[in-house]
């Protein structure tokens, strides 16, 4: 996932196209991640812009995650926006990466656009009726045998309260 610095700096403003696939393991440590046992493609441009090499692009990949409700396992498309900026020399008012040499290496960028950008909550479909709180069966594939009007029994004397006041 590297980029050839040289062709840029020589056609400022000129911008260049890039597209990688490579496997989720490049990256890294991700044993952790969904995305782990699959391929991630970073598709963009990058240009030399007089003071920066500028890179903008996407990161694709395909995570198995779990429902959120059900624990259902779920297999979500990611498509997140990469952009950065690299500078070959120090500079404080710039929140740029620094490069050295003749080539800018994604892997970093790609796999922190990756780790922040993952789902804080994912479902197997909007209207999932997720696990029985008593039983713990899927109420997607149907209603468990569970009491509908069961209380929980820490609760149970603010019920008491109720019937007290009819």
């Amino acid at each position: 996932m590297k980029l050839q610095v040289e062709q840029a700096i020589k056609e400022m403003g000129t911008e260049i196209p890039f597209s990688f696939v490579e496997p989720a393991a490049v990256l890294g440590e991700v044993d952790a991640f969904p995305w782990e046992n699959h391929d991630v493609a970073v598709k963009g441009t990058y240009w030399f812009d007089g003071r920066q090499i500028v890179v903008r692009g996407t990161v694709c990949t395909i995570g198995v995650y779990a429902c959120s409700r059900c624990l259902t396992p779920v297999s979500v498309e990611r498509r997140e926006d990469l952009t950065e900026q690299y500078v070959s020399e120090t500079d404080d008012s710039n929140d740029a990466v620094l490069y050295d040499g003749d080539y800018i290496d994604l892997q970093e960028a790609v796999r922190e656009t990756l780790i922040l950008s993952e789902p804080l909550r994912v479902l197997c479909r909007p209207d999932c009726k997720g696990l029985c709180p008593h039983c713990g069966a899927n109420l997607n594939d149907g209603p468990c045998g569970c009491p509908a009007d069961a209380v929980d029994p820490r609760l149970a004397v603010l019920g008491e309260l109720f019937k007290n006041e009819h």
